[in-house]
């Protein structure tokens, strides 16, 4: 998956290109600018919110095997 943004300069789309993961619920994330005559590079945060942690996976309880009879 490709993150973009419109650029803060001239507005066209700004593609992800490079993802750095400062803790477990911060991204610190560089967009550089498609068009060609704008070239602008810019640096964005991403914050998980709230902070906490998902919820576990709990395991998955034991199933019966299928039996077919033949």
């Amino acid at each position: 998956m490709r993150f973009s943004i419109a650029c803060p300069h001239c507005g066209a789309r700004g593609i992800a290109r490079a993802m750095e993961k400062t803790s477990d619920t911060l991204w610190t994330i560089d967009f550089q600018c498609d068009d060609v005559t704008c070239g602008h590079t810019y640096r964005t945060r991403l914050e998980m919110y709230p902070p906490q942690f998902p919820i576990p996976k709990r395991a998955r309880p034991e199933t019966l095997a299928l039996q077919f009879a033949f």
